[in-house]
């Protein structure tokens, strides 16, 4: 079973760990229907390590490649440790993750930014493919809805305004090798969580991955983000999410659109609201209408200090939806067994888990 992820930021790694942690558990049933887990990433970060090292070599955005790299590892844990860690106090390196350093100087070795992901990710023993957007160093660009453009994703969100569209610059840059055959392989594509507009939106944009998405036969989820996103997605609901992705792919951009049901600890939305954030809501019947199947359920990380999407639950959900679907052959009978799962999960967690 190959599910494709797609997106960047913190949420597509969530997402790859609970699909690592799910296949070394056997949790999805042992020798039969093994998950094969692929990451397909943005590349267009201009702030931080990431921005540094684009204008310093002309690459791509390397920091969601690393953290991408990071969640599939099952190498040693320690060389996984000096990956992530940031450079302090060093003139000119400050800031810059090893890992990130390491990406840049295989790439400008080899001229080849497939090459290097390769070679690190042999380094780091990964327990699945990662994969950039583009090779190009791209620039996203946004129109706001007063019509005033934009370039750069950290000039974009911190206009906190509006988004009516975005894009790449160059607008034709291709699709990396081996994306399109990804997509098109899929069991299921999974779209975020994470950062709409910046993170999950700008890896539809490259020539030929739009079409690959329509055509591909994969069971196709959006997951919802939890909460609205300053900069990004303020007062956008689930269908909100939903509208902006058939934007650039059409109605064949989406089957499932998997929700929070689970309540967030009014101590941490109070202090979330307190930077403009609030959680996204849950319009199910305008998603029905959209025609996307919502799918309420607990998705949420036990308490913390922040609000994030629980890993396992994610990765649970998205196995059993899949199979579901690669069983029923239809997607009129997915449409049941998703309903089923649901209220499975409410009168039987651990079956509905698997």
């Amino acid at each position: 079973m190959k599910i494709v992820g797609v997106g960047g930021g913190t949420g597509l790694p969530a997402l790859l760990r609970g699909l690592k942690q799910l296949r070394e558990q056997h949790a999805d049933g042992v020798g039969r229907d093994r998950v094969s887990a692929a990451a397909i990433v943005c590349v267009s970060d201009d702030g931080g390590s990431s921005g540094s090292l684009r204008r310093a070599f002309g690459i791509p955005a390397v920091g969601d490649l690393r953290n991408c790299m990071i969640a599939l590892s099952s190498g040693n844990p320690a060389l996984r440790e000096i990956f992530q860690y940031r450079l302090c106090g060093g003139d000119g390196l400050d800031g810059h993750a090893i890992g990130n350093l390491i990406v840049a100087a295989l790439s400008a070795r080899s001229g080849d930014l497939r090459r290097a992901i390769q070679v690190a990710s042999e380094f780091l023993d990964l327990q699945g493919d990662v994969l950039p957007c583009t090779e190009r160093s791209v620039t996203l660009c946004a129109e706001f809805s007063d019509g005033e453009i934009l370039s750069g994703e950290t000039a974009i969100t911190a206009r906190r305004k509006a988004i009516r569209r975005v894009w790449l610059d160059p607008q034709e840059a291709p699709a990396a090798p081996d994306v399109v055959d990804t997509l098109l392989g899929a069991d299921a594509i999974v779209l975020g969580p994470g950062s709409l507009h910046t993170s999950v939106i700008p890896n539809l944009l490259p020539t030929d991955v739009a079409q690959a998405m329509r055509e591909s036969r994969a069971l196709k989820i959006l997951v919802c983000n939890l909460m609205t996103q300053p900069g990004e997605t303020e007062h956008y609901s689930a269908a909100d999410h939903v509208r902006a992705v058939q934007q650039y792919v059409g109605a064949e951009a989406v089957h499932l659109c998997l929700l929070n049901a689970r309540p967030i600890p009014d101590s941490l939305a109070a202090r979330y609201a307190a930077g403009g954030s609030m959680p996204v809501a849950a319009d199910e019947a305008e998603v029905s209408a959209l025609g996307v199947l919502p799918i309420a359920i607990d998705l949420l990380a036990e308490c913390g200090p922040e609000i994030r999407h629980d890993p396992m639950k994610l990765a649970r959900w998205i196995v059993a939806l899949t199979r579901a679907r690669r069983r029923s052959r239809s997607f009129k009978a997915d449409k049941r067994t998703a309903l089923s799962l649901q209220a499975l999960e409410k009168h039987c967690p651990a079956a509905a888990a698997g």
